[in-house]
């Protein structure tokens, strides 16, 4: 599986230009979009059968874990600068992205909110564990958030790629610095 794997992310991690990701990042951000939301719906359903889970705490023991996640979070800044260089109208660009990080953390707090309070206490690191064993959502919903992964991991490489291809290729031969690509996935 590593194998085809890497059929698709290597020929992917040639890529130069940010916008020629649009559409494989089209399909990671529909697939996760709507793993997230059949997540949701599964929580509020469960939430308006069953109530909320038991041993619900504000700041239980593994907060600093909560933390880390949060933090974890956010490693995609590092996108910020691509981001702005390929903006057409850099007046509007830093609007956008305050409202685009407030609405990302305001889906965090509902998602982890609605969540917490179905699973309470026996909510998992990884909530798709929660589902029951026996569901096909259990098993469609890893494989949707791989997928988005397998799509999203050249897009994720392109900005160590550039700088480093300057230092280690001097961005002349396009050979080496696919092969070079290669290597870093």
């Amino acid at each position: 599986i590593l194998l085809l794997q890497l059929l698709v992310v290597i020929p992917m991690s040639w890529i130069r230009q940010l916008k020629y990701f649009q559409v494989s990042n089209l399909i990671a951000n529909v697939t996760v979009a709507l793993a997230l939301a059949i997540l949701l719906a599964y929580s509020l359903v469960g939430l308006a059968d069953h109530g909320p889970g038991e041993g619900i705490q504000l700041a239980g023991p593994n907060w600093m874990v909560f933390a880390g996640t949060v933090a974890f979070s956010f490693e995609c800044i590092n996108f910020v600068i691509p981001m702005y260089d390929a903006h057409d109208d850099k007046e509007t660009f830093t609007r956008i992205l305050v409202l685009t990080l407030l609405g990302v953390c305001a889906l965090f707090i509902v998602f982890g909110a609605v969540n917490y309070a179905y699973y309470g206490a026996q909510t998992q690191p990884v909530i798709t564990l929660n589902l029951p064993p026996e569901s096909p959502v259990s098993h469609f919903l890893p494989l949707a958030f791989a997928l988005a992964s397998l799509f999203n991991v050249p897009l994720f490489l392109l900005p160590a790629a550039l700088q480093l291809e300057v230092y280690f290729t001097g961005a002349v031969d396009v050979w080496k610095i696919n092969a070079m690509r290669a290597i870093l996935i």
